[in-house]
Order: C-alpha cells, then structure tokens, then sequence
C-alpha cells in the first residue's frame, strides 16, 4: 500500500499540463520595472511627480488586481493539484506571439505600438517611463505580498493551460468519473461511458459508486483521486 501511494504522489507531481507559479511572473514583472528606473535613476527627482503618481495608482491596483485574481483561483478543497488559475496564455509574451502566429500582420501594430513607447519615453523626457516603472513596482509588490499571505495558508499558486477541453491525456485532467471496481488501491472507474483501470492517489480504499476526478495519466492508466463531498452535490 505505502509503495502506491509514493507511486501515486509522483504521478500527481508530474506536469502533463504546462503551469506556471503565479509569483514568479509577478516578480519577473517586479524586476524589470525596477530595472527601469534604475536605468532613470538621475532623472527621479526632476519626475517625482511621475514617480508618485505611479507609485499611489500602483499601490491602489494591486490589491484590486489581487481581488480579481483571487476570484478565479479554482481547486481549493483538493488535496492534489490544488491552486489553480486556468488561462490559455501564462505570461504577455505568450500572447504576442499567438497572436503573431495567428495573424503575422498583426506583426506591425504590435511593432509600432513598442516603437510608439519607446519614442514617447523619449520625446517625453523619460516622464511616462517613469510613471510605468513606478507604477508596475508599486502594483508588483503589493501583489506579490498578497500572493505570498495567501500561500502561506493555501500552498503554491500556479497559473495552469485550461485543458479541460483538449484532446488526449491532457484533456481527461480533471474529468469527473464513477468506480465501477474496488480501488484498492487499484480498480476500473468510467469516464464519459468509458472504462479505464485506475489507481487512487492517496492509496485508500475507494468503493463503487463513489465519484473520483481524475488527476494524472500514464498510458491507459487513470490516477484519481475521491471527489470532495462538497463537489458532488454539483
């Protein structure tokens, strides 16, 4: 039994899935801003109105960021795979070279709109990179420090592809299905009317009829786990 169940967390453990933890797209954020103004760093003072600015409507945006985010955060009551935000980008770049390879023209907006910054920063005498900077560092750290108040109580939080509608492995994430056979730890659930050998994550016995969600997959190996009782009444 101990064997399955050091067998069942590796399972969980592995990402079939690409996630990314939320802090540290937060931090990456953090640190270029602060590289920006300290590529400005003799101009502050001659901005500070900028630099103020930025750093009150950071402060005020961060935190309503954080109630956004917050809302969306899914799998709270598992005990695998739990803090979840599901996305179909995990950071900017992702989206701009989506949308690139969706529709290379969008290529020259994209440009122009980098180039556009870039001369308004300098035409502006560094007043709106300042503001930018100031204000992504302020908003970064407040939403980092909720972020990190939160995964002290809850454990990590990732930002995960939204799956559940793929094709393949990736697709059965998450999929709710019925014992049919005993697991025992190992047994045969049904999923969307089809049978699949399955073993319980956590090593228990799990009866049939009860509900298990599935959380990883090996071959036409389903590793599940017992849906909370709170989920079944859904």
């Amino acid at each position: 039994m101990r064997g399955w169940k050091a067998k069942g967390l590796e399972h969980a453990a592995m990402a079939l899935v690409k996630q990314a933890r939320v802090l540290r797209n937060v931090l990456v954020l953090w640190l270029w801003c602060g590289l920006v103004l300290w590529l400005v760093r003799t101009r502050l003072w001659e901005y500070r109105d900028a630099l103020l600015l930025g750093l009150v409507a950071g402060a005020i945006y961060g935190p309503l960021y954080w109630w956004h985010l917050s809302r969306k955060v899914a799998r709270h009551d598992r005990r695998f795979e739990r803090n979840k935000v599901f996305v179909h980008y995990l950071n900017l770049v992702e989206v701009a070279l989506s949308a690139v390879a969706y529709n290379h023209y969008l290529a020259i907006p994209l440009a122009l709109v980098l180039l556009g910054s870039l001369l308004l920063g300098f035409l502006s005498g560094h007043w709106w990179t300042v503001l930018a900077g100031s204000f992504g560092l302020a908003s970064g750290g407040v939403l980092a420090g909720c972020i990190l108040r939160y995964e002290r109580s809850y454990g990590p939080l990732y930002y995960q592809y939204d799956s559940r509608t793929w094709s393949g492995a990736e697709g059965m994430l998450y999929q709710v299905g019925t014992v049919i056979r005993p697991l025992t730890p190992i047994g045969k659930i049904e999923v969307h009317g089809e049978l699949w050998n399955a073993v319980s994550l956590s090593g228990e016995t799990i009866k049939v009829g009860d509900r298990v969600e599935v959380i990883s997959v090996e071959r036409l190996t389903l590793y599940v786990d017992r849906l909370p009782e709170a989920s079944k009444s859904v």
